[in-house]
């Protein structure tokens, strides 16, 4: 069997069970064949499978996106994620809306000012890739704080890449502008994805969807200066995020290694890109140690959260047990070091280069 047809097979029998399979630096790094073959069964069926897309699971009332929902689940998130190998932590596998809502909720009362959350299905606690339910998670969150900064997920795997436009415009009509969506995560690619990510990044632009972009490592960097060369009139600043000890981006897990690492990675945007918003994503164990140094040397934004870390500390086991408390450390660090901590939404996206274009409070 040749390897094509073996992974044809792999993939056939995981579509039988709504999953796919996925190799973290698949994920992460674009080489999203995987994604082009899920497209692909979705749109002709494969190995037996009826023609058209998977059906959604079952969650009353909340899958009413146009796109199916996929589901990640425990095996492929230990697949996608450099933490595979580390201890489940119960905290994670809360499922109900409102559970999600308020955590979100008490973020921003510690201090956050934007939130970015991968939504989980309300009848197993999955995570899931589905607009309607982030709606959901959202709308639950806004109920209870009125307004905030809104960096969601909304890219869906679809047609051999990654789609920009297909959830965003959905959530954009369910929010009479960009409520749900006032900035959007923009992945790491590949020259076979690059055509698509160009009409992604050009249409949420256009639609008032700020494009945050991940940058994992200094490839990444500079495959997005060409994009950005490339198109030339992206709304100012530029969001940049880099990303540090979490999914495949850069290691930050030895010492003195990782504060090197950071420095230089920093050193290199600012240098590369002068002038943007510098946004600073760290996870893994040493999350608290480098989010600090971010917070030292000037960073615009820094996230935290239980999506990348888990442990309070780099040399104990204690856990975190919300994305609150994260916040709140992070709140209490910047006040030390004498670093004004913004927590006005509008005073944000103004920061940020954002125009609100939905009512909200």
């Amino acid at each position: 069997m040749s390897a094509a047809d073996k992974n044809n097979r792999e993939l056939a029998k995981d579509l039988k069970e709504g999953i796919s399979r996925v190799s973290r630096r698949q994920f992460t790094m674009g080489t999203l064949a995987l994604f082009a073959g899920i497209s692909e069964a979705l749109a002709q069926g494969q190995s037996g499978q009826p023609t058209g897309p998977a059906q959604p699971q079952s969650m009353e009332g909340a899958l009413r996106g146009s796109m199916p929902p996929i589901t990640v689940t425990e095996e492929q998130a230990n697949r996608m994620f450099p933490v595979h190998n580390e201890p489940k932590i119960m905290t994670m596998a809360m499922s109900d809306v409102a559970h999600q809502a308020q955590d979100l909720a008490d973020s921003i009362k510690a201090g956050a000012v934007a939130i970015h959350v991968h939504p989980r299905n309300p009848d197993n606690g999955l995570a899931m890739i589905n607009s309607a339910l982030l709606k959901r998670v959202l709308d639950a969150t806004f109920d209870k704080i009125g307004d905030c900064v809104t960096l969601s997920h909304t890219w869906y795997p679809r047609e051999g890449g990654i789609d920009y436009i297909v959830d965003t415009n959905e959530l954009l009509e369910w929010g009479e502008g960009n409520k749900y969506c006032q900035g959007s995560v923009v992945l790491p690619f590949n020259n076979a994805q690059r055509a698509m990510v160009d009409k992604g990044v050009r249409w949420l632009d256009a639609h008032n969807v700020k494009p945050c972009f991940e940058f994992y490592d200094t490839s990444a960097q500079m495959h997005f200066k060409q994009l950005f060369d490339e198109i030339g009139n992206l709304s100012k600043p530029l969001s940049l995020d880099i990303n540090l000890g979490k999914h495949d981006s850069t290691a930050i897990h030895q010492d003195p290694g990782s504060y090197m690492n950071a420095i230089a990675n920093l050193d290199i945007v600012q240098k590369t890109f002068p002038g943007e918003f510098y946004g600073w994503r760290t996870g893994g164990r040493n999350w608290l140690p480098i989010m600090t140094m971010g917070i030292m040397m000037g960073v615009d934004l820094v996230q935290v959260g239980l999506e990348d870390a888990y442990w309070r500390w780099p040399h104990r086991d204690e856990l975190i047990e919300s994305s609150a408390e994260s916040v709140k450390w992070a709140v209490d660090i910047a006040n030390v070091m004498g670093r004004r901590v913004v927590t006005d939404p509008s005073e944000a996206r103004k920061i940020m280069g954002i125009k609100l274009t939905s009512k909200l409070g």
